[in-house]
């Protein structure tokens, strides 16, 4: 099936109520050498959500634990 959408002002595309059935409410968009692939995704939305959500976010580093004088000192502008 060849389908052809437009992109509207907001760039928001439209697809056929087919195509929105087929691949569910979550789609992966990847991008190739030549153009774009939508994909069906994982689960439903929310738990594609709740797993971003509660992963441990990337760390660069060891965080410094600053005392407590040197973060009034960013509140309190002199």
């Amino acid at each position: 099936m060849k389908v052809k959408v437009r992109v509207d002002s907001k760039g928001r595309i439209l697809l056929p109520k087919e195509v929105r059935e087929e691949l569910g409410d979550v789609i992966v968009i990847e991008k190739t050498d030549e153009g774009y692939i939508l994909k069906k995704g994982k689960g439903s939305f929310l738990e594609e959500f709740k797993e971003v959500i509660s992963s441990e976010p990337p760390r660069e580093g060891k965080p410094e634990n600053w005392p407590p004088s040197k973060i009034k000192g960013i509140w309190v502008s002199e």
